[in-house]
């Protein structure tokens, strides 16, 4: 064992972030969500921009959990 050595490994179920377009779709997905959730009547624009966040965090925190 090498002390002090890091690995040049990259962790596979992070890998996908470095994927050619992720980036792009991920604001894509986020905006999508936004203009659908605005869509709502019923909805204000600070409650939009709350769910927005609230949902966002939900989805994302959970996929990253588990991905590692």
């Amino acid at each position: 064992m090498n002390v002090g050595v890091a690995h040049s490994e990259v962790n596979p179920n992070t890998r996908v972030m470095n994927s050619r377009g992720i980036w792009l779709a991920y604001l894509l997905l986020v905006t999508v969500l936004h203009v659908v959730l605005l869509s709502i009547p019923v909805l204000t624009v600070p409650l939009v921009w709350t769910l927005t966040n609230v949902i966002h965090n939900l989805v994302y925190s959970c996929q990253f959990l588990h991905q590692i």
